[in-house]
């Protein structure tokens, strides 16, 4: 089975805007969507610093996040 892949910016602008309760929030995930998740970090996706923080899952880039939006994201189209 292929993985999903979320990748989390903690650049400057998105650590500062939140991007650590994100990531805390994908490890609270319960086991069975967790184990479907590579998670990854990165210090810029696709230059959106003025929207932070941001995460792209599974190729697209998301905005202006928190906790409860990243959850609802991935429940939509996690594979």
């Amino acid at each position: 089975m292929s993985k999903n892949t979320l990748k989390i910016c903690i650049g400057t602008p998105c650590h500062l805007m939140g991007a650590a309760d994100l990531l805390e929030s994908v490890e609270n995930l319960n086991h069975k969507l967790r184990e479907k998740i590579e998670l990854k970090t990165s210090h810029c996706i696709d230059n959106c610093c003025e929207k932070a923080p941001v995460a792209e899952f599974n190729g697209k880039v998301y905005q202006d996040l928190n906790p409860e939006k990243l959850d609802k994201i991935i429940r939509e189209n996690i594979r």
